[in-house]
């Protein structure tokens, strides 16, 4: 099935394999670092300053400034469109572009709005206070946040070395990525690899849009922001303001999150990770059918590109998926693994990166029942 995919669709295989992020790894690198480095404050993603502004950079460098949506509407997310012009989109690929953030209280202390995943007593992590001004995200105050957390109590503070923070400032962490022996060191890997996958699968998927155009078939990639919150309430908020904001999808959405790597799912180093259900169904799951796709591309694929995909069987964090799977079908979860989220020490391998982007063009590609065999076998109600 994989052959006659790509045999529908040679520009694509073509793209990838002179894709810039795929043969040149300085190239990439220092995209990924750019995204690392940008003010992504959950809530403020979207605006100037921000990290929407180095995604529109990398998409014009990409060849896809013309596609660029940067303001969807009203949801706060930014887009990328490709195919026919028409109203409704087959397939919505999802990935947001918020980091975990913190509000500073009256009293001056910190309190979370995202998942706090800091570990057990003292944690000093490298961190900026960001706020709005002149027209656009600016940093306030840098310094250090604080974490004393002890069994059921926490406590959270900014302690600034330059600057002041004060109550309608937004704080992050702040910290340098590094890259050693392909391993990265850095904090917002969650969700920067997921946003450099779909920037570097959205520029192989341009190269065959005529074909996209020609089966009447439309993709669009989504760029969210808010969809970090607290795991106890509802989240993913940017998401489920884009069900509002344009119609549901022909066929589903695919998320393009980071995954987190453990000993019962995916490896750092093995390759990307596609999964099918989130926090055990406290989030969504993927229909048989899809998965049943999945798994036999996969096969393929890791048969053509050994160590590509690593079918993920293990937990996987909720995610935009809690909103859009109210809404649409999921048809899968794919994303490079890494390991200690939410921490200024997140970790993954640069090497995952490229066959994340090399599947979740292909995988989409598949979705977009663009071979016939495929859309026969597995996706009935499209035929």
């Amino acid at each position: 099935m994989l052959h006659e995919l790509q045999r529908e669709i040679p520009e694509l295989v073509s793209a990838l394999d002179q894709h810039p992020y795929l043969k040149n790894t300085a190239k990439l690198w220092s995209a990924l670092q750019r995204l690392l480095v940008a003010h992504a404050p959950s809530g403020g993603s979207w605006l100037p300053g921000a990290i929407v502004d180095d995604i529109a950079a990398l998409s014009q460098e990409l060849g896809l400034a013309d596609r660029f949506i940067p303001h969807l509407g009203s949801t706060g997310n930014a887009a990328i469109w490709l195919g026919a012009e028409k109203p409704v989109n087959d397939v919505i690929v999802i990935s947001h572009m918020d980091r975990p953030s913190f509000k500073v209280r009256g009293d001056g202390s910190l309190y979370a709005i995202c998942a706090n995943r800091f570990p057990d007593g003292e944690y000093r992590v490298g961190a900026k206070a960001l706020r709005y001004t002149d027209g656009k995200i600016q940093v306030s105050a840098q310094g250090t946040l604080i974490s004393q957390r002890n069994g059921s109590s926490e406590k959270l503070s900014f302690q600034a070395n330059s600057g002041a923070a004060t109550w309608y400032d937004t704080i992050t962490m702040a910290v340098q990525p590094s890259l050693k022996d392909g391993v990265i060191l850095a904090t917002a890997l969650d969700n920067c690899l997921g946003v450099i996958t779909m920037l570097g699968a959205a520029a192989a998927l341009k190269t065959m849009e005529q074909t996209l155009i020609k089966r009447d078939r439309r993709v669009l990639l989504v760029f969210s922001d808010l969809e970090e919150g607290i795991p106890e309430a509802y989240f993913g908020h940017g998401a489920h303001k884009l069900t509002y904001a344009v119609p549901p999808p022909t066929i589903g959405c695919i998320i393009a999150d980071a995954h987190t790597a453990a000993a019962d799912g995916p490896k750092l180093g093995g390759g990307v990770s596609h999964g099918h259900v989130s926090a055990w169904s406290r989030g969504s799951f993927t229909p048989p059918n899809y998965l049943a796709c999945a798994i036999d591309l996969a096969t393929e694929a890791n048969q053509q590109r050994p160590g590509t995909v690593q079918l993920n069987s293990g937990y996987l964090s909720r995610s935009d998926d809690m909103a859009l799977g109210r809404w649409t079908q999921i048809l899968g979860m794919v994303g490079a693994p890494m390991i200690d989220a939410h921490t200024g020490h997140e970790s993954g391998h640069l090497a995952d990166v490229p066959p994340a982007i090399w599947w979740l063009a292909h995988f989409t590609a598949a979705m977009l029942g663009l071979s016939d065999s495929i859309t026969q076998k597995y996706m009935p109600h499209t035929y």
